[in-house]
């Protein structure tokens, strides 16, 4: 575990410390607390026989740069039972299912960590699942946390942050946010960063599509139950996110707690993504 750590550091990690914690409450585990662990920390690695599982993120709005987080299966089982509201039992075999589960809990809990670093930086932030992570991340900064609850004890999981990331959380945030001046190609223009933390409150209608077809008014009114209309996508082709109309993401389907949702593996540029809103 890296010792003493610089103060913006211990700020990001205290951020994700309260996001597991309120993760983990809203999962209906009590009395949750979140400490950095004194055991040895799992050791990311790979292969089907290997007894831990690792998820990369990468850092968006003002982080930038990779993390991983690492954990052992019996630890990964059981946030994937808390998910699905079923009884804690790490001593079952490790599924595909636990495994969608987990990576779901994890990017609930980087949600709630990119708000709380929003909220302390005053810039937007984003930390988004690799579904297709780098071949390796160069480590400058490890911590092992223990989470324990009445429901879960001694859950040990392992964060990296990359040279990058750690470079990211050092830089001090501008005294007004309208002092940005140049973003890095893909991101917003200018005029829209400075007028987009205004509006990150408003709600879009989001909408998942499987596909499309150009079908004849009468063939519309002729359409009775157990008729089939074929859409013009294919079943292994990705599923379309729209926001407001618009085009934004692709994924894969998932159902998570008996509903559907979408595993994204593509997004458009930051840039696309603002112009979905009147912004000037």
């Amino acid at each position: 575990m890296s010792e003493a750590p610089a103060p913006e550091i211990a700020s990001f990690v205290l951020a994700w410390k309260n996001a597991l914690t309120k993760v983990l409450t809203q999962l209906g585990a009590p009395n949750v607390t979140v400490s950095e662990a004194t055991e040895t920390a799992p050791e990311p690695t790979s292969g089907e026989d290997a007894n831990v599982i690792s998820a990369n993120f990468a850092g968006g709005g003002c982080l930038k740069g990779q993390l991983r987080w690492t954990c052992e299966k019996t630890a990964a089982v059981q946030c994937a039972q808390l998910l699905a509201s079923e009884p804690l039992d790490a001593t079952v075999e490790f599924t595909a299912a636990h495994s969608d589960g987990f990576l779901e809990f994890l990017r609930q809990v980087a949600r709630e960590a990119a708000v709380a670093w929003k909220d302390e930086r005053g810039l937007p932030a984003e930390l988004v699942y690799q579904a297709e992570p780098p071949a390796a991340v160069a480590t400058q900064f490890t911590v092992a946390l223990t989470v324990d609850s009445e429901k879960c004890k001694g859950l040990t999981l392992r964060l990296d942050l990359d040279a990058e990331i750690c470079a990211a959380l050092s830089i001090a945030p501008p005294e007004q946010a309208n002092e940005v001046t140049a973003t890095a190609e893909g991101d917003a223009p200018a005029s829209h960063a400075s007028n987009l933390d205004l509006i990150l409150d408003v709600q879009l209608e989001a909408t998942i599509r499987f596909g499309e077809r150009e079908m004849l008014l009468q063939d519309v009114f002729g359409l009775m139950p157990g008729a089939v209309v074929e859409l013009d996508q294919l079943v292994n082709e990705p599923a379309e996110l729209l926001v407001a109309g618009r085009l934004v993401a692709k994924g894969e389907v998932v159902v998570v707690e008996g509903n559907f949702g979408l595993r994204v593996t593509e997004v458009v540029s930051r840039s696309q993504r603002a112009e979905m809103l009147p912004l000037e």
